[in-house]
């Protein structure tokens, strides 16, 4: 996952995903309704959004 060009961490699941954004400063409640509701601030590449494959 990257934030403004930066590698912030690696995402294996939904709940990953929110705890990254979390970490990068957005409130826990927030992150979570933002990957929930397919936030237009999220772009999913290399796959469908909430689809992780195993590396």
């Amino acid at each position: 996952m990257t934030i403004h060009g930066q590698i912030v961490g690696l995402a294996y699941s939904d709940r990953d995903l929110a705890e990254i954004l979390r970490r990068a400063g957005i409130e826990e409640s927030v992150a979570e309704d933002m990957v929930a509701g397919d936030s237009q601030m999220i772009e999913w590449r290399g796959g469908r959004a909430h689809h992780y494959k195993a590396a």
